[in-house]
């Protein structure tokens, strides 16, 4: 639990530049994953093309990493940013 209350202190002291660009990287990710679950809704309802599974599956996992890395990204560059002044 000492993890997750340090992970909660670090991103409500986040610079408003670096949570800028944070919050956008996650709006970019949204609409990936959004547009990864239409693909994979299209496979089920319409097509049974095994092309289309795996390019919306592809999609949704590569939106998933995006936010994982934009979330360590903005932690990352705070405490670099922190550190150097």
């Amino acid at each position: 639990m000492k993890i997750i209350t340090t992970l909660i202190k670090k991103v409500k002291n986040l610079d408003e530049k670096i949570k800028k660009i944070m919050c956008k990287g996650y709006s970019f990710s949204f609409l990936l994953c959004i547009f990864a679950s239409l693909t994979l809704f299209t496979y089920e309802i319409f097509y049974h093309n095994p092309t289309l599974y795996y390019i919306g599956l592809s999609l949704f996992r590569t939106s998933l990493m995006f936010a994982c890395t934009f979330f360590m990204c903005a932690i990352g560059f705070d405490t670099i940013k922190k550190e150097i002044i």
